[in-house]
């Protein structure tokens, strides 16, 4: 297959993936170094994306950092963000049952979120995150305000996370069909990728238009359908999970596939 590389010279903003696309685990993928100062040189902005709403900012600015990315706060974009951002649109201030861990908790705090904890309480929306902390109690809370009809949300859809060795943990989509099973329920709304909420963001952020974006990542059913369903440049490499084996027997196709990140400067 052919791949119209010429698209890539015309995107302002890149939109990346972290493990398998920038690093895996906790090691920079090699030939990574020093990619995203050029990246900047060639007069480009870029922010790291994430579904995983479990960790805080502050979490992925110091890992990428230890690693030698120059990245702050406002260019790591979680699927906590496209949540904040939706809701402060749709439903300012609104009051909120969340099953999240702290970090999560605390990133919806400073957004300008009431958190509820009781039945009692009057409650606007419930919102199901990665939450690794998770208790029956409140789990049982979040079910039945479900069941009396409060609207329910996600922040992401992925039914397992990735740990040391190759090994998965249960993950929000797990959670997701947990509520459905014992509510009857789905959530009205899931932020994360591949949905176009994570786009919004960068949308009202920049300005940039979605011909001027492009999503950079190792994924297919997350990064490369992300990019696609939202109408913005599909780049997929290959240094993590997707194959070429993967694109050729799936139905998802990335617009351009790079054996590697740092090819996208050779098109700059």
């Amino acid at each position: 297959m052919t791949y119209d590389y010429a698209r890539i010279a015309k995107i302002k903003c890149f939109l990346f993936d972290m493990d398998g696309t920038i690093n895996l685990g906790n090691e920079l993928i090699p030939g990574m170094e020093g990619f995203f100062d050029k990246l900047t040189a060639a007069g480009r902005k870029y922010y790291l994306l994430t579904n995983n709403s479990s960790r805080s900012h502050e979490h992925y600015v110091n890992k990428m950092n230890g690693l030698g990315v120059p990245v702050t706060r406002k260019e790591v974009l979680i699927s906590s963000d496209a949540l904040t951002n939706w809701m402060s649109h749709h439903k300012p201030g609104a009051r909120l049952f969340v099953l999240g861990t702290p970090q999560l908790l605390d990133t919806i705090k400073e957004a300008g979120f009431t958190l509820t904890n009781s039945l009692e309480e009057e409650t606007d929306y419930v919102v199901v995150g990665f939450d690794q902390t998770l208790t029956y109690d409140r789990l049982t809370i979040a079910c039945r305000l479900i069941d009396k009809g409060v609207p329910y949300v996600a922040t992401h859809p992925d039914v397992r996370c990735p740990i040391e060795g190759g090994e998965f943990i249960p993950d929000t989509g797990a959670m997701i069909e947990l509520i459905k099973t014992a509510t009857g329920k789905s959530p009205e709304l899931i932020f994360g990728k591949p949905y176009q909420y994570m786009v919004d963001v960068v949308l009202d952020k920049t300005g940039y238009s979605k011909d001027e974006i492009a999503m950079v990542g190792d994924r297919l059913a997350t990064d490369i359908a992300f990019g696609l369903n939202n109408d913005i440049l599909s780049i997929m490499v290959l240094t993590g999970e997707a194959t070429m084996e993967d694109v050729e027997k799936g139905n998802i196709k990335p617009d351009i596939i790079l054996d590697h990140a740092k090819e996208i400067l050779n098109y700059l």
